[in-house]
């Protein structure tokens, strides 16, 4: 395969990617998904029996610790997702996340940081603009409002006087017309205390492919094929996830929200990031991860912020749609910059 047809399937794959990221989180956003922990552990589950089934098509290639390691990072990062796209949108959540993901993951395989080997693109200052131009359209996200529409459960019921049986204080009835007696939601919290875990995982993230590529350039013996790093990433997810999973049973004394609805669209949820990672791991190998990581990790918050105008309706105004169309407009000429970087 000549290098021209290479970086194409390498482009297609990483812009393919993108989208099924970005549309991954619309399956599960219409229910009452709490914490998440539940959606999250179905999700493991599903990209695990996915990996055994390309785990057997490839001939049951070598186990390999590191690219488990990778998975198990994930499995960090992931516990945070849905928080977060509960807060901010899934649009917002992603792009916020993908600019710290994109500094760190980049640098390390640009630079070669962490003991892997330095990346050099073809035209350097071409990708420099273009990862310069991803994270402007990154900082000019976070300046979108977006406000998500909080769970039913979540809403404060409305009271009628007429229906208590003791008579009540002006300033109890003002309490329960008002709600001031309630505690703030769980999915409240401080604006400040949501950038910090955005922050830790976007930064997290954006190391994820790292202990892969760390053992393709520093294992002796190990496989050039990314594809055969599947399975045992995969497998570090399920793994991370389950003891995750098992420690927050413990924390909610083996009460965990667990609700039946949420099995399917979580399966579908698992379903769409398995064949979105497939294909990213393809990107790597015919972009380079210098390549392929800044566009793959943009384009999801382009398409989840289409979602949410499109379909969710949690961006509107005016101000706020032209914001969200320049700040669209730099993030694909940065994605485009970078794909003719290679």
């Amino acid at each position: 395969m000549d290098e021209f047809t290479s970086t194409l399937i390498g482009l297609a794959c990483a812009l393919f990617s993108g989208t099924v990221f970005g549309s991954m989180f619309t399956p599960i956003r219409k229910y009452d998904i709490r914490d998440g922990f539940f959606v999250q552990w179905i999700q493991s589950a599903t990209i695990f029996v996915c990996g055994m089934i390309v785990n057997y098509v490839l001939a049951l290639p070598k186990f390999e610790p590191l690219a488990a390691l990778g998975g198990l990072i994930f499995a960090t990062t992931n516990i945070t997702s849905i928080p977060l796209v509960n807060k901010f949108g899934a649009g917002l959540a992603i792009l916020f996340c993908g600019s710290i993901q994109i500094i760190v993951g980049w640098a390390t395989a640009r630079f070669g940081f962490l003991g892997v080997k330095a990346q050099e693109p073809t035209n350097p200052i071409l990708n420099y603009v273009g990862i310069v131009l991803t994270l402007g359209s990154g900082i000019m996200f976070s300046l979108v409002k977006n406000k998500p529409t909080p769970p039913e459960w979540a809403k404060v019921a409305t009271v009628s006087i007429e229906d208590c049986c003791l008579p009540l204080e002006a300033t109890d009835e003002k309490k329960l017309i008002d709600g001031s007696n309630r505690k703030a939601p769980c999915f409240v919290r401080s604006q400040h205390c949501y950038l910090l875990v955005a922050i830790f995982s976007g930064a997290l993230s954006g190391l994820m492919h790292t202990p892969v590529a760390y053992a393709m350039d520093n294992v002796e013996g190990a496989s050039q094929e990314d594809l055969e790093y599947v399975f045992s990433y995969f497998c570090g997810i399920f793994f991370g996830s389950t003891i995750y999973f098992v420690i927050y049973c413990i924390a909610k004394k083996n009460r965990p929200y667990i609700s039946p609805e949420l099995t399917l669209p979580s399966v579908l949820y698992g379903l769409m990031w398995t064949c979105a990672m497939i294909s990213w791991f393809f990107a790597n190998k015919n972009l380079s991860v210098a390549i392929s990581f800044p566009i793959v990790t943009r384009i999801p918050g382009i398409v989840g912020a289409c979602w949410d105008v499109l379909y969710f309706k949690s961006i509107k105004g005016t101000k706020n749609l032209l914001l969200l169309a320049v700040a669209i407009s730099i993030a694909l000429a940065g994605v485009i910059s970078v794909g003719l970087s290679k």
